[in-house]
């Protein structure tokens, strides 16, 4: 299987994908889209144009996506709502599932504990992928987590439905 994960933003969306070999989970390739353009208008074609190359390059059979649910500054939750909605009808264009996590989601599923530091997460994901560091910026370390948390949620569906 493979995933790709996203964290969405208003200046950088962060990406990874990862693959399931046997039992273990490895990354393929990640990283960071810098958003330059000053008009949203742009930015949201330029998240569409990024996330098309890569469902193309990688034909992930899952997007695992972080769902914002709080902010402060409604004009930042108005941005990143678009670029979300953005992600999400390229999806569908490429009739790629869409697994939609909460930060809470995240955390718990990877850290055992929905209110974990960031800096927690971040160093997770350095020790289960036997990173040098943890990668950069933040929204890249960010979306490794969004996917593998993605994978444990099918992996945790699929186990149930085996059970019955």
């Amino acid at each position: 299987m493979i995933i790709l994960g996203i964290d969405p933003g208003t200046t950088r969306i962060g990406w990874a994908i990862l693959k399931t070999k046997k039992d273990n989970i490895v990354p393929v390739d990640y990283g960071c889209w810098e958003l330059k353009e000053k008009e949203q208008e742009k930015r949201l074609l330029k998240i569409s144009q990024n996330l098309n190359k890569a469902i193309k390059i990688y034909k992930p059979d899952f997007l695992a996506l972080e769902k914002i649910f709080f902010f402060k500054n409604a004009k930042t939750v108005m941005s990143i709502s678009e670029a979300t909605g953005v992600i999400v009808l390229t999806a569908q264009k490429h009739k790629l599932p869409c697994i939609r996590l909460t930060p809470l989601e995240i955390k718990q599923n990877l850290i055992g504990y929905g209110r974990a530091d960031k800096k927690d997460v971040q160093k997770f994901i350095q020790l289960v992928f036997s990173l040098k560091e943890i990668p950069k910026p933040d929204d890249t370390a960010d979306a490794l987590a969004v996917a593998l948390a993605g994978i444990n949620k099918i992996n945790a569906k699929i186990n149930t439905k085996d059970k019955r």
